[in-house]
């Protein structure tokens, strides 16, 4: 009867290893931002795997506002930081939940939404 109990907890110990290794493992927020971005007016915004990013500039306003080339890090998993040209680092909440980041601004509370560029 032991010898009964014994294999139905190993099998059951199997399957359960098997389920869990079905299961999506979550991307890191460093490895799930990495990509472009676009926001519903139009602008872009790339991250790439090296902490570095880059925004297109846009031209025809006045005036044209400059690309901008940026470094970036998370300081946990919900706060990301940029930095710009030797600036203050700006941090603001991030949500990333496949492929839309939502960006909440610490300082005024203004909210972005971007979809992953296909």
């Amino acid at each position: 009867m032991k010898l009964k109990w014994l294999g139905l907890a190993i099998l059951a110990w199997i399957l359960l290893l098997g389920i869990s290794a079905c299961t999506p493992a979550r991307l890191s927020p460093e490895k799930a931002i990495v990509g472009q971005w676009v926001n519903d007016q139009g602008g872009t915004i790339h991250f790439y795997a090296d902490h570095t990013g880059f925004i297109p500039g846009v031209e025809g306003q006045t005036p044209a506002i400059p690309s901008v080339k940026f470094t970036y890090y998370f300081k946990d998993e919900t706060s990301l930081a940029i930095v710009m040209d030797g600036q203050a680092p700006v941090v603001v909440e991030i949500k990333l939940e496949g492929d839309k980041m939502t960006w909440r601004s610490l300082t005024n509370n203004a909210e972005f939404v971007y979809k992953r560029a296909r």
